[in-house]
């Protein structure tokens, strides 16, 4: 009876719980809510699963998640021929990535020859006008519909949903004939981690009640959004740079494809309305002007179909075509692209200033409407368009053309691992790369600085890229020291700054992949094809570690070296550094070489199977050491030339005000480049975290700390942490109630002429040391030259403090500068002497005597002097050596006020508190995973900086 009674209760108490879970109030009904319009209309073949069955709920009714798009996917592709589906790649977090060909069944069943007559069609070198005129006649119209790579832009992937469906079941006779001359292939969800992220945001903040408010978290969730990647990485900013597994395996099927049409769906603004292309100046001047003559055509079609349906549009705007990295690459190629930005709303509806609401179902007709609208554009023109690729492909390879008489040249370097990344990159697009077999005289070359050389030798082993190629646009576009604009766009640029305050330009200006990479190189005024040989990726020697040798090392020039270091003291190998270069007989190693010794092992069993086995891994050759008597004045192996490195325990500060793009790079660059174990940590609890677990902390770009946080690091640097900080971060540490002695521009012109004086004595200490001053007198001398004493008229506070105002208007959107390196410095290792440095609107830092300015902008270039004492006068709070000029913008738009603002400021400073220190970048040193010459200078500053930077514990 007992136990019948405990049964009976519980079961009561389950049931009255229950109840209670359910008591929520019905909403009141909103008539603004009703669409009344449908999506899907026409006959369906009833064997092809109708969305609303998978789905549960009507198609666009409100957002299907990563998992109910793949089933809906894959459910259609078991019941129709008129379907295949091809997962060309894999996210971060394990989730597909379709592309799902849609057409009649003979065209799917002829795929391969459709692919080849298309890659026939593309290189002029393979055929004739004859020929392509016949391959033109069989080819179907080809068109790639992409959607929703920004994870929290939802309609897009919604859309794309019902037009599978639609292109599927249909039996309209339109849609039949459609696909009998088309093939439509539709990447449905190009960034399935993010929009997963977003999916369970809108679960998390759902309420019974629809929600029309754009403010509230339901529609723009909450960090770090839904927007970006696993890594957080922007994919549409990603299609040349290619960090990203979607990205990579997304450019390598559509480069096979090479669509007619690429259109990309996404969305903006929740109170705007609908955007469309064509996009306004500036445009790149490697965009082919056939495709911007079709872009009115397609607009125009789009747009009636908008008016049919009375729903409001625009183009151009703020839409501009300069920066050569989203979705529209393929434009480069030869497609036509398609921008779509649709009005934003994530669930429900958004009340607009009007008082209407506009559904997110209708937000979805919109995507799908024109996505109809343009493939049957493409329908109708699509002959014609091949016959204007196919005359644009063959002007390419002409010995006229534009693209004719010029080769970009990758200097030969030690950075093998870096150099290799780049070529990846170009031969993923089907760049023709090759290698000069010898060492190559050139006339007129031009270098990163803009200088002409009236001769230059071109090393042994450089990578050569003729521009004279078929996808000589995207090569111009990519690796073009600077891209062209037309002077009308500059001088409205301008006016709109000085009216406004703010810029047309919607991205960076400045992208070529050289200087991104940090690597030096030309472009020739000549098409380069003697001497060279196509290039095949080199076959690594690896030599094994000698046990009988003394030491092992491997080339600190190389990046992967860093990541040899870090991956050995995580194995519990103990490892050294060198900060000069060495040499033992015929064995150079370059400053920054990573030295493992036979003396710093001796407890340790295994360790050279653990270097054969982290060398094999990195791609990396050891060199064996046999002796340790350095040749000449060079470093000895036992000597203080040869650091010992402390192990990384790294700690990455995310989430509250953080931006996430930099958090994610910085994630990012730990887990590609490196490889080893880290933390995420919240801000808001820096005051509260035991911080000792951990000697590097690296706080991405974000806002001011409050001040028992800035305590807390502040006793944590003391005690021996490294501190490295980006950007605003940067700039709150700098600040009047920061740590350290790094200041900013605008707290420094009271004592400007501190740190001029500090500025010449770093120019200084560069150069040879006149010979009146290096002989030795009895007399005491009375001419003795001082920096100040040639000094030109300093400009007084008042007049700074104005300057600095007008100058900050101009900053750029992001131009690259030149950053002049301090060589002896070991945050340098593996960077050249001038960096380019990627600008936009940073702070600028302000470094003297007290702290370490490792990376300045502007690289110093003599000059003609001519200008009497009289008529000197300073520019800036700095002054010039005599005879010297500074060079400060190497790419992009940067106006004369704002190089002059940050010339000779600090791009990276390194300042030693106590035990401790603070590393400080101006900005974000892996910019989209793709500054690889300034991310070198983070994985130093990771990597090396515990144990080059801090002062090391003596465990006893």
């Amino acid at each position: 009876m007992r136990i019948r009674f405990i049964a009976l209760f519980l079961s009561g108490l389950f049931i009255s719980l229950n109840s209670y879970a359910s008591l929520v109030m019905t909403p009141t009904q909103d008539p603004d809510l009703v669409y009344n319009d449908t999506l899907l209309s026409g006959s369906y073949d009833t064997k092809v699963t109708h969305p609303d069955e998978i789905l549960g709920f009507p198609i666009g009714q409100r957002m299907a998640s990563p998992a109910q798009i793949t089933a809906s996917i894959q459910t259609w592709a078991s019941k129709s021929n008129r379907i295949k589906v091809v997962e060309y790649a894999r996210s971060h977090e394990d989730r597909p990535l379709f592309a799902v060909f849609l057409s009649s069944p003979e065209n799917l069943a002829k795929l391969d020859d459709i692919y080849k007559d298309i890659e026939t069609l593309s290189d002029p070198r393979k055929t004739n006008s004859s020929e392509a005129n016949r391959i033109i006649e069989r080819l179907p119209a080809t068109a790639w519909m992409a959607y929703s790579i920004h994870g929290n832009e939802t309609s897009g992937a919604d859309a794309a949903l019902t037009a599978i469906y639609h292109l599927t079941a249909s039996q309209d006779k339109e849609v039949i004939d459609l696909l009998a001359n088309m093939v439509v292939v539709i990447d449905p969800m190009m960034n399935p981690d993010g929009r997963d992220r977003f999916s369970k945001s809108l679960e998390q903040y759902r309420g019974v009640a629809p929600n029309v408010d754009d403010q509230s978290l339901l529609h723009r969730g909450d960090w770090p959004s839904g927007r970006t990647n696993h890594y957080f990485f922007d994919l549409n900013r990603d299609f040349f740079y290619l960090t990203q597994p979607e990205t990579v395996g997304r450019v390598k099927m559509i480069n096979k494809f090479r669509p007619q049409l690429m259109i990309d769906g996404h969305e903006m603004g929740p109170q705007d309305t609908y955007l469309m292309g064509p996009p306004r100046q500036p445009l790149n001047f490697n965009i082919a002007p056939s495709l911007q003559k079709w872009a009115e055509t397609f607009a125009q079609d789009q747009g009636a179909a908008f008016d049919a349906k009375q729903w409001r549009y625009y183009t151009g705007e703020w839409f501009e075509n300069w920066y050569p990295g989203y979705s529209n690459y393929a434009e480069y190629r030869g497609s036509m692209h398609i921008l779509y930005e649709q009005s934003r709303m994530a669930e429900d509806g958004v009340r607009r200033p009007e008082g209407t609401v506009q559904t997110y179902k209708e937000s979805v007709h919109h995507q799908f409407v024109s996505t109809i609208a343009n493939l049957e554009t493409l329908s109708t023109h699509s002959k014609k368009m091949y016959q204007d690729y196919w005359a644009d492909r063959k002007s390419l390879l002409a010995s006229d053309s534009d693209y004719a008489k010029r080769t970009y040249v990758i200097l030969a370097n030690q950075n093998l691992g870096r150099t290799q990344a780049l070529v990846d990159r170009l031969l993923a697009q089907d760049i023709e790369v090759f290698v000069a077999q010898k060492d190559i005289k050139a006339k007129n070359a031009v270098n990163q600085m803009g200088q002409t050389l009236s001769s230059t030798t071109i090393p042994k082993g450089s990578i050569i890229i003729p521009n004279r190629q078929p996808e000589a646009r995207l090569l111009a576009a990519i690796m073009e020291f600077d891209a062209k604009i037309k002077p009308i766009t500059l001088q409205e640029e301008r006016q709109r700054i000085l009216r406004e305050g703010r810029s047309i330009m919607y991205d960076t200006t400045a992208w070529n992949l050289s200087m991104m990479y940090g690597l030096d190189a030309l472009t020739v005024p000549q098409n380069m094809t003697r001497s060279v040989a196509p290039y095949q990726q080199p076959t690594t020697n690896q030599t094994q570690a000698d046990p009988k040798a003394i030491a092992w090392s491997v080339n600190g020039n190389d990046d992967r070296s860093v990541a040899f270091a870090a991956r050995l003291m995580e194995q519990g190998v103990e490892v050294r550094v060198v900060d000069k270069q060495a040499q033992y007989n015929d064995q150079v190693h370059p400053r920054g070489s990573v030295v493992v010794t036979t003396t710093d092992n001796v407890k340790s069993a295994n360790y050279i199977d653990t270097v054969n086995q982290t060398a094999t891994e990195l791609g990396l050759t050891i060199q064996n050491m046999y002796a340790g008597l350095g040749e000449g004045d060079l470093p000895d192996w036992g000597g203080r030339h040869f650091r010992l490195l402390q192990r990384p325990q790294v700690a990455i500060v995310s989430h509250d005000d953080v931006r996430s793009y930099d958090a994610g790079a910085t994630w990012w660059s730990i887990d590609h480049h490196l490889g080893i174990r880290h933390s995420q940590i919240n801000k808001g609890s820096l005051a509260r975290i035991d911080l000792r677990r951990y000697n590097v902390l690296i706080m991405p770009t974000g806002s001011s700390l409050d001040k028992s946080q800035t305590h807390a690091l502040k006793t944590w640097i003391e005690q021996g942490g490294t501190l490295i900080t980006h950007q605003s971060s940067s700039a709150s540490l700098a600040g009047k109630n920061g740590i350290g002695n790094v200041k900013l521009l605008n707290h420094t012109f009271e004592d400007a002429e501190d740190f001029d004086t500090a500025l010449q004595r770093e120019w200084l200490a560069t150069q040879d040391i006149a010979p009146s001053v290096l002989k030795l007198q009895h007399d005491l001398p009375s001419n003795i030259a001082y920096p100040w004493s040639d000094a030109p008229k300093r400009l007084k506070e008042k007049e700074l403090e104005k300057r600095e105002k007008w100058q900050k208007l101009f900053m750029p959107s992001g131009a690259m500068v030149a950053g002049r390196t301090d060589q002896l410095h070991w945050l340098t290792f593996g960077v050249n002497e001038t960096l380019p440095l990627l600008y936009s609107k940073l702070p600028v830092l302000m470094s003297d005597e007290r702290s370490e300015a490792v990376v300045r902008v502007g690289v110093y270039k003599p000059v003609d002097d001519k200008q009497t004492d009289d008529e000197k006068e300073a520019d800036a709070w700095y002054t010039l050596p005599k005879g010297q000029t500074l060079q400060v913008r190497m790419s992009g738009l940067l106006w004369p006020e704002a190089a002059q603002r940050i010339a000779n400021s600090a791009y990276l400073t390194r300042e030693r508190i106590k035990s401790g220190q603070v590393i400080m970048f101006a900005g974000q040193p892996n910019f989209r995973g793709s500054t690889r010459g300034t991310n070198r200078l983070l994985l130093n500053a990771i990597v090396y900086g515990p144990g080059l930077g801090a002062r090391q514990n003596i465990v006893l």
